[in-house]
């Protein structure tokens, strides 16, 4: 199974310890069909309807928390990213510096912006080197017309958490702003570094 499909998996556990087994069946219909060799269409249009079910089925916080603790999930498993910024990280003697360094000339397919204790970050998949709709691998497929539940990218909150958390070396809070595929022209995040 490819590391994208294997989201689902994820996806699917956290649904279950969340809201139970019949909430996830029915978030979960026709995940079955989907395979290594399936569009990315197909699968970006599946998880926009999953992600409909998903609203239609359980209250917000709990949504959230579901969608939450897979962007921890992903962060964990795509772990790269943080490694570098880490060593990044390493470099400069204090926090302030590493983030001027990081906003003069921030990570491929990102930018910063800082208002005092607030850190805004910025995913801008359409400026990647490989212009896309999100960089998780089950939207990429996602139509330029469609557009997603936001309830989706509280995994890249999650992400983005556990991302600020490693380089900060304790607990920090993330508020999900806009993003790309839910109607604006990039994901904003705000992370409060106090």
């Amino acid at each position: 199974m490819s590391k994208s499909l294997g989201q689902l998996e994820v996806l699917k556990a956290h649904i279950v310890e969340t809201a139970g087994e019949d909430v996830a069946e029915q978030v979960m219909k026709g995940s079955d069909v989907l395979t290594e060799k399936s569009k990315p269409e197909v699968i970006a249009t599946w998880v926009k309807g999953a992600m409909d079910r998903l609203d239609n089925t359980v209250k917000q916080p709990a949504r959230d928390r579901i969608m939450l603790r897979c962007g921890h999930n992903c962060a964990a498993v795509n772990s790269r990213p943080l490694d570098s910024a880490k060593k990044r990280r390493a470099k400069f003697k204090t926090l302030d510096d590493f983030i001027a360094a990081e906003i003069a000339k921030p990570p491929s397919g990102m930018r910063f912006e800082r208002e005092g204790h607030i850190l805004y970050q910025f995913y801008t998949p359409q400026a990647y080197s490989h212009p896309m709709r999100c960089y998780c691998g089950l939207l990429r497929g996602l139509p330029q017309d469609e557009v997603i539940s936001r309830t989706y990218c509280q995994c890249s909150r999650g992400f983005v958490q556990k991302w600020w958390e490693g380089i900060l070396g304790h607990e920090v809070e993330v508020d999900l702003l806009e993003t790309a595929v839910s109607g604006a022209s990039e994901c904003k995040f705000a992370i409060h570094l106090a």
